[in-house]
């Protein structure tokens, strides 16, 4: 059986994500829905207490924003993951390369990935599919998956002492990334799957929040670090990803700066006419 584990931010997912599994999961599950609605907890204890509860011996953590569009994806994980006894953790997108820095696992920008991404612009919902396949092998194993979807057996955690890490980390950020290289610690493999579309409606947004995770996460992992899966990568691929990265770092500073309150206080000055002054306290670019 699965055990679907969710975090709601009210005290029940959506309808249209229950109908969605229910239509499509084709076997035996279970939904675990951990009632967030009162921000009692960061999504690292929310899991740590769906685990707790969970009854199936698959774990499938997804974010209560998807629906899923492949018929049987609850037969196809159960099946790929009793075969395959040393993968540990399955995903339908991720990245193969993890530097010796404080990055997440798409800032490389070496990366598997096959689902469906959605965005609102302007009221108007609209989706694409995103399918990187240039390292797709006929089994494509990486360092790292996105937490949007994370299918496990049971036995990590019962028998590997597996967990999420709610000692080290709060809030929302790295819970994913942490996971998967307590995986790899633990001697298993992380793969991506290609058999099945799921449609995530939203995006994350990056914040303090999750560069100060970044900085927990890499403390922890350092010693572990560079981690490459699935790939092989010459000189020149890590001094492209580096100045990829570079790039990155300069847009979080940037990002930072525009909401900082300097910046905005600044910006009143210079433009008193464009700016309420009561938004100048509430910080609400993130």
């Amino acid at each position: 059986m699965i055990s679907i584990i969710i975090c709601s931010r009210g005290n029940d997912i959506p309808n249209e994500l229950r109908q969605s599994i229910a239509s499509t999961i084709d076997c035996y599950y279970e939904l675990v829905i951990i009632d967030n609605s009162a921000s009692k907890y960061s999504i690292f204890e929310a899991y740590n207490e769906g685990v707790r509860i969970a009854k199936g011996d698959i774990l499938c953590f997804i974010h209560e924003d998807v629906v899923f569009h492949s018929s049987g994806w609850g037969r196809i994980i159960s099946s790929h993951l009793s075969n395959h006894k040393e993968v540990g953790a399955i995903g339908f997108l991720g990245g193969h390369y993890l530097p010796s820095r404080p990055c997440y696992w798409s800032e490389p920008r070496v990366e598997s990935a096959h689902y469906i991404q959605g965005e609102t612009l302007d009221g108007v919902y609209s989706s694409r599919r995103i399918n990187h396949q240039k390292y797709r092998q006929s089994r494509t194993f990486v360092a790292a998956i996105d937490g949007v979807f994370m299918a496990m057996p049971k036995s990590v955690f019962d028998e590997l002492g597996v967990r999420w890490d709610d000692s080290s980390y709060s809030g929302f950020h790295f819970y994913d990334a942490d996971m998967c290289m307590q995986i790899h610690n633990a001697g298993l493999k992380i793969e991506i799957l290609w058999d099945v579309w799921m449609e995530h409606k939203s995006c994350g947004n990056t914040v303090d929040a999750f560069l100060e995770a970044r900085q927990i996460w890499f403390k922890k992992w350092q010693s572990y670090l560079p981690l490459v899966c699935g790939v092989e990568m010459t000189d020149e691929d890590i001094d492209i990803c580096r100045i990829i990265m570079d790039i990155t770092d300069q847009s979080y500073q940037y990002s930072r700066i525009r909401r900082s309150l300097a910046y905005r206080l600044g910006k009143a000055l210079l433009h008193p006419s464009r700016v309420n002054i009561q938004s100048l306290f509430h910080n609400n670019d993130t």
